[in-house]
């Protein structure tokens, strides 16, 4: 009792919740700044996460919002900044510190009785998968999977302390508001991180582009995270197009559309491309309805239309001026863009045919021990050509294959079913609020694009990336929620 009136107390100090999320990022803010300034965080600027950690323990929604604007703006900087105490670094990161508070939020609102956790199938799936992998990450003291305790750490930390948000979400989105919330602050920092682009495109190479290095000639004009986020935005609106086409705001739904797209296409990320290829599609012909349909076709011929004669104006320029500069960025383009679409699938590329060694090393590693896998962590031998060495399985850059490798047939047929039930669930949800419909959609449609580009990369295994995948199938368990509910709010 004189806990919960504490608790109630100190949660008075804040007005709302967007206070909050205004506090945690200033908070964030004044380190951030600091390290551009000096290039280390002052210890005493350090003692900011504390009330981060003590805003999101007493507004945990708020910390879920903080941390999904902060991570799509700051990216690794918020998500994998490790914190430096002089020489010493601690694996703690921003944006666990948030969670640490938004999960403590969710704990005491089980149990101070405010909300109350509805056991379902895809939930027990779930957390059997969380406690192997709690398991195995035990087993890594005894031998079985990495060596490092810090790296087995590491693993389990994405699996289940990130995924942890699949069962936090749906008690802080307790009704419509705070899922329109959530969509809001992703979307506005979406619309925000345009700013990363400006930038890429006036200096001719983006920000933080070096962390991903091209298997190809060219530069990127945007950061690789980035161009994930803008394509989840994008695909967002493009799943509840019958949604929001009535809105005043369509035109610049549409625009900002168009702009992420651009920030796709000049992020060189070619799996990008190939999972909104894939994605869009599946949308188109599986989650729109006709006038949506209509509207898309209208739009993509204004696009088509506005390409082509954007593009004929820098051919007669190029072709006028052969020695502009105009002309020479219009032959480095082309050219870099045409060879990074005709190396898709190309065993001469450096990329793709060090993937096509791991994997296969991979898969000698699983059939050792192919029902239980090789635990936590772990490091494989590679050999290809004259290329010799040792990756950690989490770095195979295929989340999937990863996850069967350390885990097994066991942990991965456990894992498998947590999703397909969910996903099922879900797509044989019908509804006649239109909201509730709408986030069905964009949930659906942000999975199949995430179960198809997570074959690329380590997105499971970087938590700047693999949060996102665990928010979507939280929104799932929130849409659930909310649609058995008889007054569309689920708290007690």
């Amino acid at each position: 009792m004189h806990l919960d009136y504490f608790f109630q107390k100190m949660k008075s100090y804040f007005s709302g919740t967007d206070v909050a999320v205004f506090a945690i990022v200033f908070l964030y803010l004044s380190i951030g700044i600091a390290r551009v300034a000096f290039g280390v965080v002052p210890i005493y600027l350090l003692v900011a996460l504390v009330p981060m950690f003590f805003i999101a323990l007493l507004r945990p929604t708020a910390g879920v919002y903080a941390a999904i604007f902060l991570t799509v703006i700051f990216e690794r900087f918020f998500a994998l900044e490790a914190l430096q105490f002089g020489r010493d670094a601690v694996k703690l990161y921003p944006l666990d510190v948030v969670l640490l508070g938004v999960y403590g939020g969710a704990l005491a609102k089980l149990w101070f009785g405010k909300a109350r956790f509805v056991w379902k199938a895809a939930d027990v799936w779930l957390a059997i998968f969380f406690a192997l992998v709690s398991v195995y990450f035990i087993a890594s003291f005894a031998g079985f999977g990495s060596s490092e305790a810090a790296v087995a750490f590491s693993t389990w930390k994405n699996y289940v302390f990130y995924g942890a948000l699949v069962f936090a979400l749906p008690l802080m989105l307790t009704d419509e508001s705070d899922v329109r919330r959530l969509v809001g602050y992703f979307l506005t920092a979406a619309t925000l991180a345009l700013f990363f682009l400006m930038i890429g495109v006036i200096r001719g190479e983006g920000l933080w582009t070096e962390f991903t290095p091209l298997s190809t000639a060219g530069v990127r004009l945007l950061a690789f995270p980035h161009a994930f986020y803008f394509s989840l935005a994008f695909l967002g609106l493009f799943a509840t197009a019958a949604y929001w086409l009535r809105s005043r705001y369509r035109a610049l739904m549409w625009i900002a559309m168009a702009l992420w797209m651009f920030g796709i296409f000049g992020s060189l990320m070619r799996h990008l491309w190939v999972g909104i290829a894939f994605a869009a599609l599946g949308i188109f012909l599986l989650l729109l309805d006709q006038p949506a349909r209509q509207a898309v076709r209208r739009m993509a011929v204004i696009a088509l239309a506005s390409g082509t004669a954007f593009l004929a104006l820098w051919l007669f320029v190029a072709f006028l001026f052969p020695m502009s500069g105009a002309s020479r960025a219009f032959q480095s383009s082309a050219q870099t863009v045409a060879v990074r679409i005709l190396s898709i699938g190309s065993g001469a590329d450096e990329s793709i045919s060090w993937r096509g060694s791991v994997w296969q090393s991979a898969f000698a590693k699983l059939a050792e021990n192919p029902l239980f896998g090789t635990g936590l962590g772990l490091r494989i031998p590679v050999e290809s050509g004259e290329y010799h060495d040792f990756v950690e399985i989490r770095n195979i850059h295929n989340s999937w294959l990863a996850l069967l490798v350390q885990m097994g047939i066991i942990g991965y047929f456990v894992f498998a079913a947590a999703l397909i039930v969910r996903v099922w669930n879900m797509y044989r949800l019908r509804t006649e609020a239109v909201w509730l419909a709408a986030l069905r959609n964009a949930t659906l449609a942000l999975f199949a694009y995430q179960a198809i580009v997570l074959l690329a990369q380590p997105y499971l295994e970087t938590n700047l990336l693999g949060i996102f995948f665990w928010v979507t199938l939280g929104l799932m368990s929130t849409a659930s929620w909310l649609e058995s509910a008889p007054d569309g709010k689920h708290a007690l």
